[in-house]
């Protein structure tokens, strides 16, 4: 296995695919990812390195791109708003497939539900920010919280109880639910 540099492209997950293309079913490549990148999503701020390995495999028209990534991002928690950060480690598996022949120019013909994601342009150039910008977001918890333990906000104050207690005096109970919590209190 050979590890090589990516050739000069426009930012660290772009890579010249040209000569891997023309190599063998089974060829492959190993780059190492170390690098700060654009931000990839407006929703998502990213505040550490990219840090991983990927491996390109040369299969039937195209590649699979497989590799193991980590990073650090900023979320929000779901129970105080706190902005926390919080290790994020994904995998990433995607085959790829050139938009040219790379051996005559001519244009190839695509799926009609080929993602456009996965498509190594005209340059031969594969384009990891995409695939890694999804794969990073479905590896992120639907609600983050900044530790197992927060209290959340106070429902009816809006201070946040990880910070300390608030001055509300007694809960404020919906009368449509006091039926209810006079059952609950009588049974325990």
């Amino acid at each position: 296995m050979r590890e090589k540099r990516p050739s000069k492209a426009s930012h660290a997950l772009q890579f010249n695919v040209a000569q891997l293309l023309k190599d063998s079913s089974g060829a492959r490549r190993v780059y190492n990812i170390d690098t700060e990148l654009p931000p990839l999503d407006e929703k998502l701020t990213v505040v550490a390195p990219f840090h991983g390995q990927v491996q390109f495999i040369r299969v039937g028209a195209g590649l699979l791109v497989t590799g193991n990534l980590e990073t650090s991002v900023e979320l929000e928690c779901t129970r105080c708003l706190s902005v926390f950060r919080t290790r994020a480690h994904f995998e990433i598996e995607e085959e790829f497939h050139p938009t040219l022949d790379v051996v005559t120019g001519t244009r190839l013909p695509q799926k009609p539900d080929q993602d456009t994601a996965t498509l190594i342009d005209e340059h031969h150039i594969l384009d990891l920010a995409e695939v890694i910008r999804q794969d990073l977001l479905l590896s992120l918890p639907s609600s983050p919280t900044c530790r197992p333990d927060c209290h959340g906000l106070c429902p009816h104050c809006g201070q946040n109880l990880n910070e300390g207690s608030c001055s509300c005096e007694e809960e404020i109970v919906d009368p449509r639910w006091a039926a209810l919590k006079e059952n609950v209190m009588r049974e325990t």
